[in-house]
């Protein structure tokens, strides 16, 4: 049997397609012969409505979107998946916008999502504020583990401050006092609070912030690599890192592996994510755990609030998810040392 639409609908029923688009969405204000005869037919038919396609020509919104950074990032695929799960349980249809920290791609994507009336967005860390400024004046938004404008969009995040405070403390406690940073590109609120948490953190034990020990990566294994060979160089390693993601915690571990040097017998590690598509890799990583389905869970719900008009005021809320440190094998403790 083939597919019909409501066009072909109407055409069978002698009506106009408006009359069947109002059955399907206001059927109270259709005549009861002539309602009951199009369902009749739509039975008749095996006629399933599109959603999407229906609230569109109703000038409604409808679905979702979700931007990420980059989907290669374990993080962000979690997220992906996460959010997919919950929009299906809903019947909800999602739009992955996979953007490459590329500016004329969130154009593109934006465009087309605001040309096809998207019920909301969500938007994760690494994206324009231009393009999230432009989105929340016509759509629904929400961002996950990232930061726009006080109390201007609703967020949910975790608590990278602290997370970044216990990083850092655990490593002091172990009596590292030369502990390197790598962290994220500029802008990335989410890498700048891990950062202020590992300065503060520095600052109440007393341990003098020394520039030279950190190393500005891009959240990518790469740049891992790039760290550690810099650190390498410098007139005394450092006897700890502390890294704002796991891909670049892994990146160091890998080059350190490649290069004989003990990861925790010459350098501790502490990463952040605690990512568990990493759990077979052959060293457990030490590392501040986000906790990403409440990440998840907390910005969808949201959502849904706010498409369905359920949220008081004006809908802007903050939500901040605890972090926790996951003990692995990366990190052990450093002999005194002299100078």
């Amino acid at each position: 049997m083939g597919q019909y639409n409501i066009t072909e609908i109407a055409r069978l029923c002698e009506t106009s397609p408006a009359t069947v688009s109002r059955v399907l969405n206001n059927p109270d204000i259709v005549a009861a012969p002539l309602r009951n005869r199009i369902k009749s037919k739509m039975e008749e038919l095996g006629y399933r409505p599109n959603p999407f396609a229906s609230r569109l020509s109703s000038q409604s919104r409808w679905g979702l979107a979700l931007f990420v950074f980059d989907i290669l990032n374990p993080f962000f695929a979690l997220i992906v998946r996460k959010i997919s799960h919950l929009a299906m349980e809903q019947h909800i249809p999602l739009t992955v916008c996979d953007t490459e920290n590329n500016e004329e791609k969130e154009r593109i994507y934006l465009d087309y999502l605001l040309d096809n009336k998207v019920g909301g967005i969500i938007f994760s860390e690494g994206i324009s504020n231009a393009t999230i400024e432009r989105a929340r004046q016509s759509t629904e938004t929400v961002l996950l583990d990232r930061h726009f404008q006080e109390g201007l969009i609703s967020e949910v995040t975790s608590d990278n401050y602290l997370g970044g405070c216990q990083a850092t403390e655990y490593l002091i406690q172990l009596n590292h006092r030369n502990i390197g940073f790598i962290g994220g590109p500029d802008g990335w609120t989410s890498a700048d609070d891990r950062y202020r948490g590992y300065r503060d953190t520095l600052e109440r034990n007393d341990i003098p912030f020394t520039p030279e020990l950190v190393y500005q990566g891009d959240l990518r294994f790469e740049s891992g690599i790039g760290a550690l060979e810099y650190f390498l160089t410098l007139p005394e390693w450092p006897s700890a890192i502390f890294s704002a993601n796991d891909q670049m915690a892994f990146g160091v571990l890998t080059k350190a592996n490649s290069m004989k040097i003990s990861i925790p017998g010459d350098i501790s590690l502490v990463g952040f994510d605690d990512i568990p598509l990493y759990s077979l890799y052959t060293t457990k990583l030490t590392a501040v755990q986000q906790n990403i389905e409440a990440l998840c869970k907390s910005s969808f719900g949201i959502m849904m609030a706010k498409i369905n008009k359920e949220q008081n005021d004006d809908g802007r809320e903050r939500v901040v998810v605890p972090t926790k440190l996951k003990i692995g094998e990366t990190c052990g403790k450093c002999l005194q040392r002299t100078g």
